[in-house]
């Protein structure tokens, strides 16, 4: 899943009031991992980590990330769809 913008993504955490790692630790992911999306280090991630970032966020996934093949826009039209559910996103991807 690539980021659509890395701006929307910081004014997000922001407009929560939360910091970096507190994002991270409501993800269930590392703090690198987010702290890499935001600086742009990481221009995507696996689909589990963008589906646990806008969840600990409250936003649609699509507010965030683009799908970057057929694969990716399936997951996200099952979840959009109420259909299915997604694993525990990985550690640190």
């Amino acid at each position: 899943m690539r980021l659509r913008s890395r701006l929307i993504f910081i004014a997000l955490i922001d407009d929560l009031g939360i910091s970096e790692r507190e994002l991270a630790r409501r993800a269930g992911l590392s703090h690198s991992t987010v702290n890499h999306l935001i600086s742009s280090r990481r221009l995507s991630c696996a689909p589990p980590t963008a589906i646990a970032i806008t969840r600990a966020l409250g936003c649609p996934i699509g507010t965030l990330f683009v799908a970057e093949s057929a694969s990716e826009q399936e997951t996200i039209s099952q979840l959009e769809a109420g259909e299915g559910t997604v694993k525990d996103p990985p550690t640190d991807v």
